[in-house]
């Protein structure tokens, strides 16, 4: 799975730009907001329909323009093709070998991606919205079944919501059946997600940081249910809501479910947030990132394209290095956003494309075969 071609216009402080990278990794570097992270966030818009950012979709156009527009061709199992977004500030139009698409499925799965940006870094220590906006991220880029399963989720949570704000319980009960049904759907995947990845992650931490520390990731939910199969969550998700119903009018909101879960990450027995060093936490998220490539190359025959946002300002030179590593191996595309050429190790790559960025515009290109 590569890209050939990038086009982008009116995206962000981005005009008009055209990238044609290389196979292997394409380094995009100059000064700090001259639109870097901005490419890397196209691309990643072309693999997902959502910007790895928390933004608006009026955000991502460039001032004065009426809508954005980004384009790439991908190359899957030999097959070109052209995956095109247009995004206004009342939604998004994807487009695939130039028809439009009627089904999400048609348009996922040309090019998938992963992105190690400094908000990943940040989800460790920060509120479990943040890590609850990863998992479903990792979990959709491997299944985009999930995606109407979090959208029915949350459409439901919405109305239910809604109904608890008016003071009133007339209905309630449809609400909390139907939620409490896409709910254990969605704690399903979600709890699956996680077993596939945990011996991937764990492998990769310990190659990281050594055999002594021991590295855990867990689904944190309120529903305390043994027995975790669907059914059984549905029902324990079901009672805890109708338990709660008194507490629920009184705040107006949906107190159970998902949207409540976290991501909980652990090293040697304790949380990670609040025990683990600023290293502990780059180490566990670099291994996270390194798991969840192996775990998408397998889900789809091809590995991802990866996405490294600003990496060396994350990763000392030890965990910079194994990442370099582990990446020299895998015949994946890579694209390096940084501030300097300097700062990348390059040491035994051959095969390596340039991107100067300034103001919004990439300058030239230079490749190293």
């Amino acid at each position: 799975m590569k890209i050939q071609r990038i086009q982008i216009h009116s995206f962000r402080n981005i005009v008009n730009a055209e990238l044609v990278p290389g196979e292997r990794f394409n380094i995009i570097f100059g000064n700090n907001a001259q639109g870097k992270t901005n490419i890397l966030e196209a691309i990643f818009l072309l693999g997902t329909m959502k910007s790895f950012r928390l933004v608006k979709n009026a955000d991502l156009i460039t001032y004065n323009f009426p809508y954005a527009l980004v384009k790439g061709w991908g190359v899957r199992d030999g097959v070109v093709r052209e995956i095109a977004l247009s995004i206004s500030s009342s939604g998004k139009k994807a487009f695939v070998d130039q028809k439009p698409v009627v089904r999400p499925a048609d348009f996922f799965g040309t090019i998938n991606t992963v992105v190690f940006s400094p908000e990943d870094i940040a989800m460790v220590r920060g509120l479990p919205e943040m890590r609850r906006r990863y998992l479903d991220r990792a979990i959709f880029s491997g299944d985009t079944g999930y995606l109407s399963i979090h959208h029915e989720y949350f459409k439901i949570l919405k109305n239910r919501n809604a109904l608890l704000k008016s003071g009133t319980s007339d209905g309630l009960d449809v609400w909390t059946e139907r939620l409490a049904d896409a709910g254990a759907r969605m704690m399903e995947k979600r709890e699956s997600f996680i077993e596939e990845i945990q011996d991937l992650f764990k492998e990769f931490y310990r190659g990281i940081a050594g055999l002594e520390e021991r590295a855990f990731l867990r689904y944190h939910s309120r529903i305390t249910e043994k027995n975790r199969s669907r059914a059984a969550l549905c029902d324990a998700l079901c009672q805890a809501l109708l338990k709660n119903y008194a507490e629920e009018l009184r705040r107006g909101t949906t107190l159970f479910g998902p949207h409540r879960d976290d991501l909980e990450c652990r090293l040697n027995d304790k949380p990670l947030n609040h025990h683990g060093s600023q290293g502990e936490q780059r180490s566990f998220i670099l291994a996270l990132k390194m798991a969840e490539i192996e775990y998408l190359r397998k889900r789809w025959g091809n590995p991802p394209v990866l996405l490294l946002d600003d990496m060396t300002s994350e990763l000392d030179r030890n965990r910079s290095g194994n990442l370099m590593g582990f990446l020299k191996e895998k015949d994946m595309q890579v694209f390096i956003t940084t501030t300097s050429l300097d700062t990348i190790n390059l040491a035994g790559i051959s095969n390596y494309s340039t991107f100067p960025v300034h103001d919004g515009k990439v300058l030239s290109e230079v490749t190293n075969v």
